[in-house]
């Protein structure tokens, strides 16, 4: 029953991210990632996009380069150092390719793919430590994610890293209890897929040597278990045998591109490889702190040769330099130069399904009140460290916060832990596997954890399904009451007042989104993936003879097939007008004022739709100022 049920939620899942690669525009420079993995293909040059390991543009680019798309080349691009070419790719690929939406569409489903058998694999992980019933629960929680519904049919990493790291270390967890070669190889495998997906994950390396050396301490002071195991030194060989595989598919995945080029030969950017103590000191043509210029033990690090291909080490410097220089973020109605070490706690606070939050602190209650809910503290560690650790890095990079998805593979370990709340539901006729062939007994409290857990399960499934399809964007209810530094928010479109049940709860669901942009802004909710739906929605209304448009997508409005010109903002003219959540709350304020005005309809919760007439205008302050384009 519980292999079946699990069945459906993930084809469901996999349905509405279906239909959500469908409906969704490109989001902010994937069209960029796409064309990225099609040179990736075609020319074996991983230069284009090196911020970003290249599996998932790999994948998403296959439709295309079997469909026989143009692929940008080096000429056209004119590839430099430093250069950010992803950006000129996505626009070339468009402008070369008329039926780039099928490529993209194709694309989608291949990560979501991608996204599935990471999710899958998660959910075994689950199941294989709590029991069936908590991995179903892990897998609503998972499924039924609006990051997993909205990020998931995107060609982005962020969600197939997530769901692949977590799964690479359910094949560490189970070369842990059983260290043999064919567990040490599937291990070695899934960690270097992850690794292809997200530089985030490169802090499993260190994590995974912590985590081996906690695990052979003796569980309940039992030596009979470690004398069952292999001794210390060929667990160590099988350790390095994981890490050396891992790094041989990382250079698969880049066809060995660069491999085994002396470190010293880099030109870096960062501070941290450049050895300067600030950012603008370092040369517009970069430097090296592991060449002539560094110490002695600098300058010998430098003459090895590196086991990760060139444009792998050249990505990690240029994320990084993201984060050095610090970019304007938005957070709770305040722009500022820098991040926030609280702003991912903060973002999953509003942007977690509040059942969700509610199962994560029913877990805690259970974990450490009853009994019956825990596995051996071994075990529990390998579950909850890597999410501690990986939400700990992510928030000590504070140079700036914009993107609560950076921290999205934490997220699993949580559901993970989570879903310890199922073993309320164990049968006491069944033996536990994890607890050496003994009895299982029923829970303490576990009529109440049953009832407890079926209610916030099902408002969490419900409250995400509630939003969908406009997942990426989605706030919970917290969002509509927790108050923000920020007074302003958009007047919301006037309906007709109706004491329908429909009309009351298509009020509740939408107070979260509605109120979201006065907490996040960016890729938490208007990322440029609702252009498609304004131009389904201009098409059914043909008195619109011409929409300003602004948004800060990457899609070019020339290739749009409504009639639409780009709005700068500044003093408005009569006319209709489209504006996205991310403009109207720019840090410029160059549409501001638009926040005092009503508009006449919203496509999803990211563009806002004005219908200003002369009285309007007219009505506007005369002391906003011409904005002109940069």
């Amino acid at each position: 029953m519980s292999r079946w049920l699990s069945r459906l939620v993930a084809a469901i899942s996999g349905f509405a991210m279906f239909f959500s690669a469908w409906s969704m525009s490109y989001v902010y420079n994937e069209n960029g990632r796409l064309a990225s993995g099609l040179r990736y293909l075609e020319t074996g040059d991983f230069s284009s996009f090196h911020v970003n390991p290249p599996l998932v543009s790999l994948v998403g680019a296959i439709p295309a380069a079997v469909g026989g798309a143009s692929c940008p080349t080096r000429v056209e691009l004119g590839i430099a150092n430093f250069a950010r070419d992803e950006y000129r790719a996505g626009r070339l690929f468009l402008t070369k390719n008329p039926n780039h939406r099928i490529f993209l569409f194709f694309g989608r489903l291949c990560c979501i793919v991608l996204v599935l058998v990471g999710l899958w694999t998660t959910f075994r992980f689950a199941a294989a430590s709590y029991g069936a019933v908590s991995g179903f629960i892990f897998l609503l929680l998972g499924a039924f994610s609006p990051y997993t519904l909205g990020y998931g049919a995107l060609i982005v990493p962020d969600v197939s890293a997530a769901f692949l790291g977590a799964a690479s270390v359910f094949f560490f967890w189970r070369w842990l209890r059983s260290p043999e070669v064919d567990a040490a190889f599937l291990a070695g495998c899934a960690l270097g897929l992850a690794e292809l997906t997200k530089f985030t994950l490169l802090i499993f390396y260190p994590l995974f040597v912590v985590m081996w050396a906690i695990y052979r301490i003796p569980h309940r002071s039992s030596d009979a278990e470690l004398k069952r195991q292999s001794p210390l030194r060929r667990q160590a060989l099988q350790l390095c045998m994981i890490f050396g595989l891992s790094l041989i598919l990382i250079n698969v995945g880049y066809a060995f591109e660069g491999t085994g080029k002396q470190l010293r030969t880099f030109k870096f950017q960062t501070t941290l490889f450049t050895g300067y103590k600030k950012l603008t000191d370092v040369p517009a043509a970069g430097d090296n702190r592991f060449s002539e210029k560094g110490n002695i033990v600098e300058k010998t690090l430098g003459l090895l040769p590196t086991p990760l291909p060139a444009n792998f080490v050249q990505g990690i410097d240029t994320q990084r330099l993201d984060f050095e220089r610090g970019l304007p973020s938005y957070c709770r109605g305040t722009w500022s130069d820098h991040g926030w070490l609280w702003y991912y706690l903060y973002a999953f606070l509003v942007k977690i399904p509040v059942g969700t939050l509610l199962l994560f602190l029913l877990a805690v209650f259970c974990s450490l009140a009853l009994t019956g809910y825990n596995l051996p503290w071994r075990d529990e560690m390998v579950i909850l460290l890597p999410g501690l650790v990986l939400l700990a890095f992510v928030s000590s990079q504070t140079g700036f916060s914009l993107h609560s998805r950076y921290a999205l593979p934490a997220l699993p370990f949580f559901f993970l832990w989570t879903s310890k709340v199922g073993r309320a539901f164990r049968n006491v006729r069944r033996r536990d596997p994890n607890e050496s062939g003994k009895r299982l007994e029923r829970p303490q409290g576990y009529r109440t954890v049953r009832v407890l857990t079926i209610v916030l399960t099902a408002w969490s499934t419900l409250s995400v399904l509630s939003v969908y399809p406009n997942s990426i964007s989605y706030f919970n209810e917290l969002a509509a009451v927790i108050p923000t530094s920020g007074t302003e928010r958009p007047t919301i479109p006037r309906v007709q007042k109706s004491h329908r049940l429909s009309s009351w709860y298509k009020t509740l669901v939408s107070a979260g989104p509605i109120n979201g942009p006065r907490h996040l802004l960016d890729s938490n909710i208007d990322w440029g993936q609702d252009f498609f739906k304004l131009e389904r929605w201009s098409q059914k209304r043909p008195e619109i003879k011409m929409i300003n448009v602004a948004y800060q997508g990457s899609y070019p409005l020339e290739l749009s097939k409504m009639p639409v010109q780009q709005f700068w903002g500044g003093a408005p003219k009569p006319g209709w007008y489209a504006v996205s959540v991310n403009c109207l709350y720019s840090r410029e304020g160059e549409y501001r004022y638009l926040l005092d005005c009503e508009p006449v309809d919203m496509v999803g919760y990211s563009f806002y739709i004005y219908h200003l007439t002369k009285e309007d205008v007219a009505g506007i302050n005369d002391s906003v100022d011409s904005f002109s384009p940069p």
